[in-house]
């Protein structure tokens, strides 16, 4: 493996955008529409015995009216905890309507219906210190038709990290109408300082059987049920998970995607059509945060072990490829996440040896030229140790991932060291990371997510015998502090966008400078000495890139 260095640089290109990525960030995504999405707001009844409730064609709704009559009613929905320190620009929107026909313009002007944020919730709206947000737009039209609410800026007085927003529902004895609320959103800019623009949390987990009509838990709605539940709670942004079934009969990731909130979340698996009961690797993600470039099985490989790699890799149950990017504030961050599920421990000396080979065929495609400059993820249920083995079939007391150990320059098990808390033995679901990312995981960060076997009742049966695994990589958003806002308008770059040459104006270079192009993580690209003030770019591919002259650069688009 080699040491990916990241140039993020921060520069400012006068007249010019890209729509490469957002420069805003998803703080809070929820639909409202599924059960688990409305269940991460709280709801607390101040006056009357209505409240609000879920629907999932109309999200949040709350209404003074039952039975033919109309109640006093005041009731709050308010947000999880958001951290909005060290985030600018943070703005609320929701979609909204009101009914029915005859009164759902009743109470707008005496202000029943009003969104509020605080920097800290007490547990009771009424002793909690609220700001208002104004003005959103409350003009429905027609009873029962969606509207936006437009953007409500959230003001800096609110800011903490643990500040929520809230909608606020008012009816009288006589007078009401319905509110429905959906598609909440809170939206910000990371600072440049912000610790938590470039961070990610992935998640890995087996959930055993997922989608299986045979086999794993009987009550399947429950389980995905449960599974969409935990994973919201969990808050990754990326979930690599195993034993699923997908099939046209079954389309498990679309329907755990549509769980989730399918405007929040993507979803894939490879191969597409696994059949009922193969148990395949897939990955869940949230769009805002993680881009899916493609996905593949890792289907060639070599023998090893006296085994064909079919064989090895429980006769064909191949490692899954996903190539994401991450969306680190203004930043891409390519990853490649290798998600396996190794032959399983059948009480017999070759289902190690399975395993040993299998490990050594993989070792050998990831340190090939393809993937040893990659940042680098091996990750999934390896149905063994780290350090040790479960096999007591065989004379063996060594890992079958020993080559990847026995490998610190090029490779960390970072969960090498956990635990299963039942028995006290090392656990068989981890993270094997590349180099490249050494200086990207946030020591001691993995962990056992044992709160979600505590909170989802009967765990074990019902949802799965595997806990999910996670572990926290922050990637710099800038990365090199020697770049800033005064250094970078002095270095002007024509035309833009660009075919062939590119001309730079910057006063202080010459025939000795350097002139170096960057791809928009910072990993160098093309370096030469100036000339003339221009640098051929006809090879480039069409993108965006950053152009370094001294300690000065610019941006420009290659066409």
């Amino acid at each position: 493996m080699q040491k990916l260095t990241r140039m993020l640089l921060l520069v400012i290109l006068s007249g010019f955008s890209v729509n490469i990525v957002r420069a805003q960030t998803n703080i809070l995504d929820q639909s409202l529409l599924t059960q688990q999405s409305f269940d991460l707001f709280s709801t607390f009844s101040v006056t009357g015995t209505q409240t609000w409730n879920h629907s999932s064609t109309y999200g949040a709704v709350c209404s003074g009216y039952v039975a033919g009559q109309n109640y006093e009613n005041e009731d709050w929905l308010i947000s999880p905890i958001m951290n909005l320190t060290q985030t600018d620009n943070v703005k609320l929107t929701f979609n909204h309507t009101r009914g029915s026909a005859a009164v759902f313009n009743t109470g707008v002007a005496e202000g029943w219906y009003k969104v509020y944020a605080t920097a800290d919730y007490s547990g009771d709206p009424t002793s909690t210190q609220w700001v208002e947000l104004t003005p959103y737009n409350q003009n429905v039209l027609v009873a029962w038709q969606y509207i936006s609410s437009g953007e409500l800026l959230i003001p800096d007085e609110v800011k903490s990290e643990n500040s929520r927003i809230a909608f606020r529902y008012k009816s009288v004895a006589g007078q009401s109408a319905t509110w429905e609320i959906k598609n909440v959103k809170v939206t910000g800019e990371p600072q440049a300082t912000n610790p938590n623009a470039g961070v990610f949390k992935i998640t890995n987990w087996n959930t055993e059987w997922l989608g299986c009509t045979q086999f794993g838990p009987i009550d399947e709605t429950l389980q995905i049920n449960n599974i969409a539940t935990a994973m919201l709670a969990m808050n990754s942004d990326i979930y690599c998970i195993q034993e699923v079934s997908n099939t046209v009969a079954t389309p498990t990731i679309a329907t755990l995607v549509s769980l989730l909130g399918s405007d929040v979340w993507g979803g894939s698996i490879a191969p597409t059509n696994s059949g009922d009961c193969n148990q395949r690797q897939g990955i869940i993600y949230k769009k805002a945060r993680v881009q899916l470039v493609s996905s593949e099985e890792l289907s060639n490989g070599v023998p090893a072990q006296g085994n064909s790699y079919y064989y090895n890799w429980s006769s064909g149950r191949y490692p899954s490829l996903y190539n994401v990017n991450l969306l680190a504030g203004s930043t891409l961050v390519p990853l490649s996440l290798v998600n396996i599920h190794a032959k399983a421990e059948d009480g017999n000396a070759m289902s190690y040896t399975r395993r040993l080979g299998g490990a050594q065929a993989l070792k050998t495609v990831l340190d090939g030229a393809t993937y040893n400059a990659k940042n680098l993820i091996v990750i999934g249920d390896f149905n063994d140790y780290l350090t040790g083995t479960t096999s007591t079939a065989c004379n063996c007391i060594d890992s079958p991932y020993k080559n990847f150990i026995d490998d610190p320059t090029d490779y960390s098990g970072i969960t090498q060291s956990l635990t299963n808390t039942l028995g006290n033995s090392p656990i068989i679901e981890h993270m094997i990371i590349s180099n490249e990312l050494f200086g990207s995981y946030v020591s001691n960060s993995a962990n056992r997510e044992s709160s979600v076997s505590s909170s989802i009742s009967d765990y074990y049966n019902t949802t799965s015998n595997h806990l999910p695994v996670s572990a926290t990589f922050q990637f710099s958003v800038l990365g090199n502090t020697q770049f800033s806002p005064s250094s970078t308008s002095s270095l002007i770059v024509h035309p833009n966008p660009v075919k062939d040459e590119l001309q730079f104006d910057f006063a202080g270079a010459d025939k000795n400078t350097t002139v170096t192009i960057c791809d928009i993580t910072g990993r160098q690209i093309q370096s030469e000495k100036a000339s003339h003030n221009t640098i051929n770019v006809a090879a480039l591919p069409a993108g965006v890139y950053l152009l370094k002259v001294g300690n000065h650069a610019a941006k420009f688009v290659k066409e």
